[in-house]
């Protein structure tokens, strides 16, 4: 969202919001919601900002309830991925440490060799082993670019917590998944 003020140095409000829509147009954007922020409130001034481009029409001075309906009516809050969503993706952070970059393999062999343990653990109603090692995965797997381990880990140490036992497999199996999805990419690097 842009506030635009009409008066303006240089270029003003209602030329500069014509170059945004011409920009937008000509690279096939979603047009960009501009707020129309004006001392003046003659006659013909709102329809002179709509008609340039502007999606809303604000004189100053501005209440603060005003301004912050105004933003709020335009503009489209984008939520954060799910948990489910961050690990569905390969997106890896490689680490800028070299010391770290040199330990990713080994990380992620002893994370395949967790789901072993976690699974035979499990098996066993040793749901604290997998509570542990999904509490250590919680604290490490973003310190290696691997933020869907961390998400992972989290779950697995919450559930486990809980005592259920067909969660904590369901997320032991997602684990799995993630892991093999990553040596099948190369690492995902």
């Amino acid at each position: 969202l842009v506030l635009m003020d009409r008066q303006m140095p240089v270029m003003d409000g209602l030329t500069a919001t014509r170059a945004i829509r011409t920009w937008e147009h000509a690279n096939q954007r979603t047009a960009t919601p501009i707020v129309a922020l004006t001392a003046s409130a003659l006659k013909g001034d709102r329809e002179q900002c709509l008609a340039a481009g502007c999606t809303a029409f604000l004189t100053k001075p501005i209440r603060q309830d005003v301004l912050l309906r105004a933003i709020a009516n335009r503009t489209i809050v984008a939520l954060a991925p799910t948990r489910e969503e961050r690990i569905q993706s390969l997106e890896v952070l490689v680490p800028e440490n070299p010391r770290i970059a040199e330990l990713v393999p080994t990380f992620l062999r002893n994370r395949r060799n967790d789901v072993s343990t976690m699974r035979d653990a499990v098996t066993r109603d040793d749901l604290q082993t997998a509570q542990r090692l999904g509490h250590n995965m919680r604290g490490t797997g973003a310190s290696y670019g691997f933020q869907a381990i961390t998400d992972i880990g989290f779950a697995i140490e919450e559930e486990a917590g809980r005592g259920d036992v067909l969660a904590t497999r369901h997320w032991i199996d997602e684990l799995s998944v993630y892991l093999a999805r990553v040596a099948s990419d190369g690492g995902a690097r």
